[in-house]
Parts: C-alpha cells; sequence; structure tokens
C-alpha cells in the first residue's frame, strides 16, 4: 500500500506560533512518519455498532473494498453490501489524502524508530501542491495533549476532503481526523461531515470510532450515523468472492454457509 499512501500536499507557512510550539509543517512530517510505521494488514474483520444497530464488516486491505452485512446473520450467507470503502477501519486514508509538507534541513524524529521512514519521505516530499497546513493550537483529547492542525485544499476540495487532523504531542499519533464532503461517501446528494477517531489495535493504527452528520436541501434536519467499534480481527486470507458482489450473490443463492462466522462466531462472545 505504501507506493500511494502520499498524495499531493503544499504545507504554507504557519503563523508565528510560540518558540515552544513547532511549525504545522514539523508537526505534520512527523505524523505521517509515524502513521508509516505501523503495519498493514491485508484483511480486517470487525464488529461496529451503528445508531445500536450491529453490523459486521469485512475488509480487504489492498483495494479498500468491504462486505457488510446484518450482525448476527444466520447460518447461510447474509445479503450484503459491498462497496469500495472512502475511510476503513485502517488509518492509511489518512495517507492517502495527504502527503508530507517539505521538511526541514535537518528534521528531527520524535522517536528513534522512525528514522528509516523519513528518508523515504524526503524522497515524495517536492511533489505536492493541494493543501495549505497551519497550525491551530493544542488542545485536550481523553487528556492527551494534541496539536491541532487545518488543512485547506488549494484545488478540488470535494476530492480532497481532509480538513483538520489532530495529533499527539508525545507520540505524533494522528488521533482524529475531520473530513468535509467525502467523495463516494454521501449518500444524500448534500454536505457531509466525518470525523474519525483512531486508536492502536495490535500493530495496527485503525479508524476506530466515526461520526458523521449529512445535510441535504431534501432532509429537515441533519442526519446523524454514530459508529463504535466492538470488536476486530486480522485473518491471513479471505476469498476473492466475498468482495465481488456477483459471485458473493451466486454463493448466497447456492444457500452456502455464512463464511465469516469462521472468523467470528454468530455472538459477542470471543
Amino acid at each position: 500500500m505504501f507506493a500511494v499512501l502520499f498524495a499531493l500536499i503544499l504545507a504554507a507557512a504557519p503563523p508565528a506560533q510560540p518558540a515552544s510550539m513547532p511549525s504545522a509543517n514539523t508537526v505534520l512530517y512527523h505524523a505521517l512518519a509515524r502513521l508509516q510505521s505501523y503495519g498493514s494488514p491485508p484483511y480486517v474483520v470487525y464488529l461496529i455498532d451503528e445508531n445500536g444497530e450491529q453490523d459486521r464488516i469485512a475488509f480487504r486491505a489492498r483495494d479498500s473494498m468491504m462486505n457488510e452485512s446484518l450482525y448476527p446473520s444466520g447460518k447461510t450467507l447474509p445479503q450484503a453490501r459491498i462497496y469500495r470503502a472512502f475511510v476503513g477501519p485502517l488509518s492509511y486514508t489518512v495517507q492517502q489524502a495527504i502527503a508530507t509538507p517539505a521538511p526541514l534541513a535537518t528534521p528531527a524524529p520524535p522517536t528513534t524508530e522512525l528514522g528509516a521512514t523519513l528518508k523515504t519521505i524526503v524522497a515524495v516530499s517536492a511533489h505536492g501542491r493541494l493543501y495549505n497546513v497551519t497550525m491551530d493550537g493544542i488542545e485536550k483529547i481523553d487528556g492527551r495533549s494534541v496539536y491541532h492542525i487545518s488543512l485547506r485544499p488549494r484545488f478540488h476540495p470535494m476530492h480532497n476532503a481532509l480538513r483538520e487532523l489532530w495529533i499527539d504531542t508525545q507520540t505524533y499519533d494522528i488521533r482524529r481526523a475531520r473530513y468535509v464532503e467525502p467523495p463516494d461517501f454521501n449518500l444524500f446528494a448534500g454536505k457531509a461531515e466525518l470525523t474519525v477517531d483512531f486508536q492502536t489495535v495490535g500493530n495496527y493504527r485503525i479508524a476506530a470510532d466515526w461520526i458523521v452528520i449529512y445535510y441535504s436541501p431534501n432532509l429537515r434536519k441533519p442526519v446523524y450515523r454514530i459508529v463504535r467499534l466492538l470488536k476486530m480481527k486480522f485473518p491471513d486470507a479471505l476469498p476473492a468472492w466475498l468482495f465481488d458482489a456477483k459471485q458473493y450473490e451466486a454463493h448466497r443463492r447456492a444457500g452456502d454457509p455464512d463464511y465469516l462466522t469462521t472468523v467470528f462466531p454468530n455472538d459477542l462472545s470471543g
């Protein structure tokens, strides 16, 4: 996945900051290096609670395809929605949506483990001009201090959807991201706002909790989706037909057993 992880960005010169606060350019540079240091599982199967309803989702990382169905299901394959994710369970969409700004002449990595990844980032940092980046200060999320960074797209705001990042001041982990009008995600043909909180699960950085707000002239009031991660596993392989709508439907009509119960039985106890 890392061949496409860094899209284009320009980090504009931020406003003057106190001497103790690094620039947005520096923080974002280290945060993306930190994010790249996490592993990338080929498959993820997870359970979520969305507005009180439980769903089971299988995710294939190489092409961001998802298979989503109600949970628990019966013994045979349930009806499923198969689609490409805008923000899947992995946080690499952040890396796909923004790239590192041009590094400082002598960058100081936040931890020694990041040294190898910084060299890779330097090699690709000269390509970008999609966002202007500014530092909005230091805030708190769940008791942790975070840098708050704003991103303003210079071109094509509908496709360059990231607007804000909150980055841990100690670890440089991205803890929260906010998107506006993400492509292929807005179900109501109006404006959508998506806020994602990240956490570490195993060796991976996961998009665990989402809040999506839809606005549309066809709606009397905004529609909210609140998504919370319940459980997650990382199988080594899943059959390709799970992510192909026609093939999946053929298996379902044939009455095939529900394959994903081999990953999660139809209960929430394991």
